[in-house]
């Protein structure tokens, strides 16, 4: 999979702009606020649709202008796709077309292996819970839709559910209010800890190789799904952890009354780092903890290029905040991508000795919303 073009009007900090692209590397300069995050941000709803920040669509809209327009070309299963994306201020309406016709549902998306890291990626697993669950979440939704439809109906079922927990004073009739929405939870819920256990177990096991050879250490890396079935939700048919999860939501029910809040299910797990088995997150230094990401962004790489398709690898500025053997193991993950895209503030050294080592097809410089095409080869 690769992306030909793209044309943004209105679009973030973009007015009218276009850039071609082929396979390969792209390198993309500016210093900050320029827009080079927002031109990857276009580059991502031109595959999936929507904004990798989670955004609103206004928000998306180029100040004091009436809409935006995204048009561009993707490269995918043997096949050119025309894709167009828009949205009106004044109608409150998005427009989404494939090869010229309305799409109401965005199905190119479950096909576009596309693989996103951001800085702050790298700090995974220094942050909280709710940083690696947005992380997961993420995602599995660009690379599952069906994921994305169950997590957007639990999270509707669990806010509906805090409140009646909230308001519970206006219902003095019986607690059996809340027990609708906790049917809707158990069943999409149990759905999304199946689908995370699975995916987790396989990146799991392809970081852990990763570490070691990435940074000829030894040490045993594990990811553990912390979530209310426990180690056997990846093994377990859904009837199963259906079962697990009703028979607990039951059992904490008056504490959860009590307490005016939902306390149980997938919104509230976690993951655990492990490195010879001790938390990476209170045992591991600031460098082995990034390693360690890194060597789940390459497992992300790896599951995807078992696929029929090879992925297209996003990162936004990372490499100015890793040393220089992280950015040299970092070398190693691009050559397994279809197309990269990279970002950064300002050519130096590191810079020119990666452009002789990847194929970089094409330099952009970004500077206040406009592009500049600088055509550059690997024998440059």
């Amino acid at each position: 999979m690769y992306i030909k073009e793209i044309a943004l009007k209105n679009f973030r900090n973009y007015e009218e702009e276009k850039a071609d692209f082929l396979p390969g590397t792209c390198i993309i300069q500016g210093a900050n606020g320029q827009g080079k995050s927002n031109l990857l941000e276009a580059i991502y709803n031109l595959c999936f649709a929507r904004s990798f920040r989670n955004l609103k669509e206004s928000d998306l809209v180029c100040w004091n202008k009436p809409f935006y327009y995204l048009q561009g070309t993707i490269y995918l299963q043997k096949r050119f796709f025309k894709v167009e994306l828009g949205y009106d201020l004044l109608k409150k309406r998005k427009v989404m077309k494939i090869n010229g016709k309305p799409a109401r549902q965005f199905r190119l998306a479950e096909h576009c292996p596309v693989v996103f890291f951001l800085p702050e990626d790298l700090e995974l697993i220094r942050r909280g819970p709710e940083e690696r669950r947005r992380f997961l979440d993420r995602e599995l939704s660009q690379e599952n839709a069906l994921y994305a439809d169950f997590l957007s109906r639990y999270n509707r079922a669990v806010y509906q559910k805090n409140r009646v927990l909230k308001e519970k004073k206006l219902y003095r009739e019986t607690q059996d209010l809340i027990r609708p929405w906790n049917r809707q939870i158990v069943y999409f819920g149990s759905r999304i800890i199946q689908m995370r256990a699975h995916v987790l177990s396989i990146w799991s096991k392809l970081a852990s190789y990763n570490y070691n050879v990435l940074f000829q250490n030894d040490q045993k890396m594990k990811i553990v799904y912390n979530n209310i079935i426990g180690e056997n939700a990846g093994t377990a048919e859904i009837e199963e952890i259906e079962e697990a999860f009703a028979n607990k939501l039951a059992l904490w029910e008056n504490e959860e009354w009590k307490r005016g809040f939902s306390l149980l299910g997938p919104h509230r797990d976690d993951l655990t780092f492990l490195l010879d088995g001790r938390e990476a997150r209170r045992f591991a230094s600031h460098g082995q903890q990034r390693s360690a990401v890194i060597a789940l962004k390459a497992a992300q790489i790896q599951l995807y290029s078992e696929k029929k398709e090879k992925p297209l690898f996003i990162l936004d500025d990372v490499f100015s905040e890793l040393d220089e053997q992280r950015k040299k193991q970092c070398f190693l993950l691009l050559h397994n991508a279809e197309q990269v895209f990279l970002t950064v503030t300002e050519k130096d050294s590191f810079l020119d000795s990666f452009l002789e080592k990847m194929n970089c097809t094409s330099f952009l410089q970004i500077r206040e919303g406009k592009i500049r095409e600088e055509k550059r080869n690997a024998a440059d």
